[in-house]
């Protein structure tokens, strides 16, 4: 009996995180996906807090670098060996679209995007040291890294990682 008791409060429980978990997405970005976890819910009930997967396509990413920096022109794209931001820099008096290879990572309950490296004219170059011969400005805020969820947050990020289509955030959010 207290088996059938259980499993019948572990989907109640699974409906109502779920529901509360779709009507938080309604809010985020489009094509951004949240899902719970496995892990059961009545541990999540009795923690108080939810534990997500986010699945965040690269476009949603392009738009939250480009508000959170000055580089309204910046495309973020999933390639084979991770991130991507695209973007128009001037070199050499030239314009000239340059890769920036990003790195992810769960700071502080953030997920920060990072430039590692530019790709430029078939070279590869640590992206703070271009930054400083060229004097590009742009550049150093992706160096310091652009971190999301911006301003205050009921989520904290957990895990960061890119994926072939973006980034998976594995996530937790207080339930009360």
């Amino acid at each position: 009996m207290l088996v059938v008791l259980g499993v019948i409060g572990e989907l109640v429980l699974r409906y109502i995180i779920d529901d509360r978990i779709e009507s938080a997405a309604a809010e985020l970005p489009p094509g951004v996906s949240v899902a719970r976890d496995d892990t059961p819910a009545l541990w999540q009930v009795a923690t108080g807090r939810a534990t997500l997967r986010v699945e965040v396509p690269a476009q949603a990413l392009g738009d939250a670098a480009r508000e959170a920096t000055d580089l309204p022109d910046m495309e973020v794209t999933s390639a084979s060996d991770g991130l991507v931001a695209q973007m128009p820099l001037s070199v050499a008096g030239s314009e000239q679209t340059v890769d920036v290879l990003l790195s992810v990572a769960a700071e502080g309950g953030r997920a920060v995007l990072r430039a590692e490296s530019v790709r430029l004219g078939g070279l590869t170059l640590p992206v703070d040291t271009l930054a400083e011969q060229l004097d590009v400005a742009e550049l150093d805020q992706l160096v310091e890294g652009v971190e999301f969820p911006e301003g205050e947050s009921p989520v904290e990020i957990s895990s960061a990682q890119a994926t072939d289509e973006g980034l998976e955030l594995g996530a937790e959010v207080a339930m009360w």
